[in-house]
């Protein structure tokens, strides 16, 4: 058994074809099936259920390629080790983000990383959060931006940022006129919702609950994205709740749409970065999203 061979394993587990993680390790795919069969004859247990297409880890599969990442992780703290002196956020970051917070969030974000952080070689995945997760424990991202809850104690997170939701009307809808709206108001309106997988779908639902409109899901219509959403609120589809960066310049200057703001409590969405624990620069991460919590609370616009 070899490191290299644990790597295969991981990136097999995490890639879900044999194709696809032999390009990923730069290897040939006969070389990779050949190299997880020998781990697998060594081990004595079959650690693959191999289709023809895919190849997914068995049970017994899932705990010990969670263990060989965990091994990875530490063969990698001991590189950092041995790097002590060398700035820790330096080389490739592999980052994760949801999208109903990418295209708002990044553009702040992004020169802060670049002034404080030149070194820094950004690679960013945008996808949902159960795929970010998954991806994050495989150890295929080092981290990545997602909006509490986070289900597990293998995860550790940082604050990034606290930000409102509000509503999203139509022009001219009777609710426009109101400053701020109670959530009861909305009792008689189609709300649109995003797809199953969004967090912030669950979050819409679970402030319509705390209103006692949990039972209206009837009523209601998805949309693919949040720009399809915004979209589909212009058009007088319904009405929307929409996190506050969305709303802001330049997404929120659309005149067929307005926003506002709930009346208190006021609910909110937090955006964290999170990491598995086990990742070996973990103290590095913890002081990268402080820093940029401070610079974008600096920068707020």
């Amino acid at each position: 058994m070899n490191l290299r061979d644990l790597e295969y394993a991981v990136c097999l587990a995490a890639e879900g074809q044999f194709r696809r993680a032999a390009t990923r390790c730069r290897v040939s795919q006969p070389t990779l099936s050949a190299q997880i069969a020998k781990l697998e004859d060594e081990l004595g247990v079959q650690l693959f259920e191999r289709g023809a297409r895919v190849a997914s880890p068995t049970v017994n599969g899932r705990a010990i390629i969670r263990q060989a990442q965990i091994v990875l992780d530490e063969v990698e703290r001991l590189k950092a080790m041995a790097r002590a002196g060398q700035d820790p956020l330096q080389g490739p970051f592999r980052l994760g983000v949801i999208p109903t917070a990418g295209p708002y969030l990044l553009p702040r974000l992004l020169p802060v990383l670049r002034e404080h952080w030149p070194q820094l070689r950004l690679l960013l995945r945008e996808e949902q959060t159960t795929a970010l997760t998954e991806r994050l424990r495989a150890g295929s991202l080092d981290a990545a931006i997602l909006s509490l809850p986070l289900d597990g104690d293998d995860l550790r997170w940082e604050r990034l940022l606290a930000e409102p939701i509000l509503v999203a009307l139509p022009r001219g809808h009777r609710l426009a006129a109101e400053r701020r709206i109670a959530p009861r108001a909305l009792s008689r309106e189609p709300i649109v919702l995003l797809e199953e997988g969004h967090c912030l779908r669950e979050q819409s639902l679970s402030i319509c609950a705390a209103a006692g409109l949990s039972n209206r899901r009837d009523d209601d219509v998805q949309a693919a994205g949040l720009e399809t959403m915004r979209q589909m609120v212009m058009a007088g589809i319904g009405v929307a709740l929409v996190p506050e960066m969305a709303a802001l310049a330049p997404f929120g200057t659309d005149e067929l749409a307005v926003y506002r703001r709930f009346a208190p409590p006021e609910p909110e969405r937090e955006l964290v970065l999170a990491w598995r624990r086990s990742f070996p620069r973990g103290d590095a991460l913890q002081d990268l999203a402080r820093g940029l919590r401070g610079e974008l609370t600096a920068r707020a616009p």
